[in-house]
């Protein structure tokens, strides 16, 4: 896990005090402001960051998307590789010390968007909403469990550990399983008088 940073900052004192207002929001951040979103996973161009805060009375609704490119490592080669990850996300905040709805009480004038719990709300002070943890988790749920270079990619010998992709090797392949070696061996042993 990296560092928190708090480099996506979102300004609400234009609509903190306007039930209902809306705020766009679109900005840049530069990979160095970025916290790496896991080992091995760092920002390779600046990252956008763009939506909409709303204020619903209660709270502030923050839904949006980021998007960038990230360099990650093959799952077969080990070889480095780029993608572009894009995520939605949707926040709620609610100013800290302000007074949390009861379960099933209505925020506002309606209810809360489907998916999103009261009970969920991250806490924010004065006029700064900080979206990194809610950017950065929405995009490590975009990584790709096992991220491969290509389709086609032959991965690693996994005797000598050549890169198939690169080069060849003289290595054979072994035409039994690990696991079964033991059987082999007991299939060797001369037969009991």
């Amino acid at each position: 896990m990296g560092a928190v940073t708090e480099a996506v900052q979102l300004s609400v004192a234009s609509i903190r005090d306007q039930r209902g207002a809306s705020l766009p929001f679109d900005f840049i951040v530069p990979p160095a402001e970025l916290a790496p979103l896991a080992d091995e996973v760092q920002p390779v161009t600046p990252v956008r960051v763009y939506g909409q805060v709303t204020n619903t009375g209660d709270s502030m609704l923050v839904q949006g998307e980021a998007r960038g490119e990230f360099a990650l490592t093959c799952a077969r080669c080990l070889q480095p590789l780029h993608t572009e990850l894009a995520a939605e996300f949707q926040e709620r905040f609610r100013r800290e010390g302000a007074r949390v709805p009861a379960r099933g009480e209505a925020e506002g004038e309606g209810d809360p968007p489907a998916g999103l719990p009261e009970d969920d709300a991250r806490l924010y002070r004065g006029n700064w909403l900080h979206l990194d943890e809610a950017v950065r988790e929405a995009l490590l749920l975009q990584l790709p469990m096992k991220p491969v270079c290509g389709p086609d990619c032959r991965g690693l010998c996994p005797q000598c550990g050549t890169n198939l992709n690169e080069a060849t090797c003289d290595c054979q392949p072994e035409t039994i399983d690990p696991r079964l070696a033991v059987l082999q061996e007991w299939g060797r042993r001369p037969p009991a008088p």
